[in-house]
């Protein structure tokens, strides 16, 4: 599988950011949007085996910013977020890596799980 982001909800100057630094280690990007909240991740990225899913009404906030990492190692997953450092990228909360668990998950069943370790761990760090 290609090296890929997926962007979700990630402000224009900081797609920017994220892009030039994508651009330079030869790592696709991918912009998601609402459209395909119910969509397996395996689908999004293409993966096959995985077919388009019916279309769902899903209810929910889900308007915080999100970068999924596809396709990489933990090796370069740790310099790609040493770059968005580096870069002064705003930090951003919600956040996971493609996994042969995640991959059957809906993309607004992975952002509701994201969000509640999120706030599992905020609530620790506090």
């Amino acid at each position: 599988m290609k090296e890929t982001l997926l962007l979700y909800h990630v402000a224009d100057d900081v797609q920017k950011d994220i892009k030039n630094i994508a651009e330079q280690l030869h790592i696709q990007i991918q912009y998601l949007d609402e459209s395909q909240l119910h969509e397996t991740m395996g689908h999004i990225l293409n993966i096959d085996g995985f077919e388009k899913s019916e279309v769902q009404n899903i209810s929910g906030d889900f308007q915080q910013e999100f970068v999924f990492f596809a396709g990489m190692s933990d090796k370069q997953l740790d310099i790609i977020l040493q770059l968005f450092r580096m870069q002064g990228i705003p930090k951003i909360p919600y956040k996971a890596m493609l996994t042969e668990h995640n991959v059957h998950y809906k993309f607004y069943q992975l952002y509701l799980s994201v969000a509640d370790e999120y706030q599992q761990m905020s609530q620790i760090n506090n």
